[in-house]
C-alpha cells in the first residue's frame, strides 16, 4: 500500500467520493419511494377519468331523454292545433286544446329545466377534467424535476467514477472493486433517469390530451347552453302566441256576449233593479240571457233563461230566444203563450242537434198599490220571493223544457210585491257552484237571501255573488242573477 501518496491524499479523496456516492444511493432509494407516490397519484387520476366519463355518459343519456320529452310535447301541441282546425270554435274542443297546450307548456318547461341541469353537469365535468389536467401537468413537471435531479446526480457520480479511475493506480484491490461497483450503479442511474424522462414526457402528453378533452367539454357545455337559450326563446314565443290567441278569443267572446245582452236596463217607476252575469270561462260565449222592457205605462216584461250549450251555436239560440220573446210580448199578454211561441221558433230551426233552453218569463203590473206579477216557467229554477222582513219563499210556476217537445205544458202563478219585497231570478249555474266544498242548493240560497232584511236589489245580488267568489273553485257553468224590488212611488 506504499504505492499511495506519501501524505495519504489520493486514498482519502477516493474514499470521500465513494462515501458521497453511497449517500446518493440512499437518495436514489428515497427517490424510488417518491416515484411510488407519483404512481399512486397517477392511479387516482385514472380513477377520476373513469368517474368523469361516467358523468359524461349520464349527461348524454339525460340529453336524449330531454329530446324525447321535447318531441312528445311538440306532438301534443300539434294534436291541439289539429283539434282546433277540425272543430273550429267548438267550446269543448277548445277546452281540450287549451288543456293540451297547458300540458305542452308544462312539458316544455320540464324539458328546459332538464337541459339546464344537463348543461350544468357538463360544465362541472369540464371543470373537473380541467382540474385533472392541471394535476397531471403538475405531476409531469414534478417527474421532470426529479429526472433532472437524478441526471445531475448521475453526472456527479460519473465524475466521481472518472476521478476514481485516476486514483485507481494508487489504491489497493478493495478500492478498485468499489470503483467498479460504483460505475455499475452509475450506469443503472443513467438508465433510470432515461426512464423517468420518458415517464415525464408521457405525462406531459397525457396532460395535453386532458386539456384538449377539457376544452372539448367546455365547448359542449357552451353548445348546450346555446341550445337551451334557443329552446327557451322558442318556448317564450309559443307562450306569447298562445296568450295572444287566448286574448283574442276573450275579446271576441266579450264582444259577442255584449251583443246578446241588453247594454243597460231601463228605469221602471216603482222598481229597484239589479243584475249580474258571469260566464264560466272568459274566452267562451255563455248561454245565459236576460232582459227587462216596458210593455205599457204600467206593465213591464222580464225574463231570464239558459240555452243548452256554449259557443257560437248557443249564441245563435240566445239571440233567437231574446228577440222572439220581446216580439211575442208585444203581441200576446199571457206569459205561457209567449213561451209557446218561443218553443215553436226553436222547433223550426233545422239542425241535426236539438236546440233547447230553459226560461222564466214574467209580467209585472203596478197599476194597483202592490205590484202584481204573473209568472211562467219552462224547465228553469223557479223564482224566489224575498219579503221586506227577510222571509223567502219559492214560487209555484213550473213547466216543460223548451225546444224538446211540440206541445209543452206550463203552470203559471201570480204573486204580489209589497214595497220592500223583491223577486229573485237565477240561472241553474248558481246550483253548480260549490261554497266551502258544499254544493249550493235552494236552502243555501234561502239562507243568503234571508240574512238581509230591507236590503235593496243590488245588496241581494251582491250577497249571492260574494258567496260564489268565496271559493277558489272555478265556476262550472254561467251564472245570471236578476233582482226586481218593489219600492214606494214618490
Amino acid at each position: 500500500m506504499a504505492s499511495g501518496s506519501s501524505d495519504g491524499r489520493p486514498a482519502a479523496s477516493v474514499n470521500g467520493v465513494l462515501d458521497a456516492a453511497q449517500e446518493r444511493i440512499v437518495g436514489a432509494s428515497v427517490a424510488s419511494e417518491e416515484e411510488q407516490t407519483l404512481a399512486d397519484g397517477e392511479q387516482t387520476l385514472a380513477d377520476t377519468d373513469q368517474t368523469l366519463s361516467d358523468a359524461n355518459q349520464r349527461a348524454s343519456d339525460s340529453d336524449q331523454t330531454s329530446a324525447d320529452e321535447d318531441q312528445h310535447a311538440a306532438d301534443l301541441d300539434q294534436d291541439a292545433s289539429d283539434r282546433d282546425l277540425a272543430h273550429g270554435a267548438d267550446p269543448r274542443a277548445h277546452d281540450l286544446s287549451q288543456d293540451a297546450r297547458e300540458r305542452t307548456t308544462r312539458q316544455r318547461e320540464h324539458t328546459a329545466d332538464d337541459r339546464d341541469r344537463t348543461s350544468s353537469a357538463r360544465l362541472a365535468v369540464a371543470d373537473q377534467r380541467d382540474a385533472s389536467a392541471d394535476a397531471r401537468d403538475s405531476a409531469a413537471l414534478e417527474r421532470d424535476r426529479r429526472a433532472d435531479e437524478r441526471n445531475l446526480a448521475m453526472r456527479r457520480l460519473d465524475a466521481a467514477s472518472q476521478h476514481d479511475d485516476e486514483a485507481r493506480a494508487l489504491t489497493g484491490s478493495d478500492v478498485l472493486a468499489r470503483a467498479a461497483e460504483m460505475r455499475t450503479h452509475a450506469a443503472q442511474r443513467r438508465t433510470t433517469a432515461a426512464e423517468q424522462r420518458e415517464f415525464a414526457a408521457r405525462d406531459r402528453r397525457q396532460a395535453a390530451g386532458d386539456r384538449a378533452q377539457g376544452a372539448r367539454e367546455r365547448l359542449d357545455a357552451m353548445e348546450d347552453r346555446e341550445l337551451l337559450a334557443v329552446d327557451l326563446q322558442r318556448e317564450q314565443a309559443l307562450r306569447k302566441q298562445a296568450l295572444g290567441h287566448q286574448h283574442r278569443a276573450e275579446q271576441l267572446a266579450r264582444t259577442l256576449q255584449r251583443s246578446l245582452s241588453p247594454p243597460s236596463l231601463p228605469g221602471i217607476p216603482g222598481l229597484d233593479v239589479a243584475v249580474h252575469y258571469e260566464p264560466s270561462a272568459p274566452e267562451a260565449v255563455g248561454g245565459d240571457f236576460y232582459d227587462l222592457f216596458p210593455l205599457s205605462a204600467t206593465r213591464t216584461g222580464f225574463f231570464l233563461g239558459d240555452v243548452c250549450g256554449k259557443g257560437p251555436e248557443a249564441a245563435a239560440i240566445t239571440s233567437l230566444a231574446r228577440y222572439t220573446m220581446r216580439t211575442a210580448a208585444m203581441l200576446r199578454e199571457r206569459p205561457d203563450a209567449i213561451l209557446l211561441d218561443l218553443n215553436a221558433a226553436l222547433l223550426m230551426e233545422a239542425s241535426e242537434t236539438m236546440k233547447t233552453c230553459t226560461v222564466v218569463y214574467g209580467q209585472l203590473d203596478i197599476s194597483s198599490g202592490a205590484a202584481a206579477i204573473t209568472l211562467a216557467v219552462a224547465g228553469h229554477p223557479p223564482p224566489l220571493i224575498v219579503r221586506a222582513h227577510g222571509a223567502v219563499k219559492t214560487t209555484s210556476a213550473h213547466g216543460t223544457l223548451l225546444g224538446a217537445v211540440k206541445d209543452p205544458t206550463f203552470v203559471t202563478c201570480e204573486v204580489s210585491l209589497e214595497p220592500g219585497d223583491a223577486i229573485v231570478l237565477c240561472s241553474d249555474g248558481i246550483h253548480d257552484a260549490e261554497i266551502d266544498a258544499v254544493r249550493v242548493d235552494e236552502q243555501r240560497v234561502f239562507e243568503l237571501l234571508s240574512g238581509a232584511p230591507q236590503a235593496d236589489a243590488q245588496a241581494l245580488v251582491d250577497r249571492l255573488v260574494h258567496a260564489l267568489r268565496a271559493t277558489e273553485r272555478p265556476l262550472r257553468d254561467d251564472v245570471a242573477i236578476m233582482v226586481l224590488r218593489r219600492i214606494a212611488l214618490a
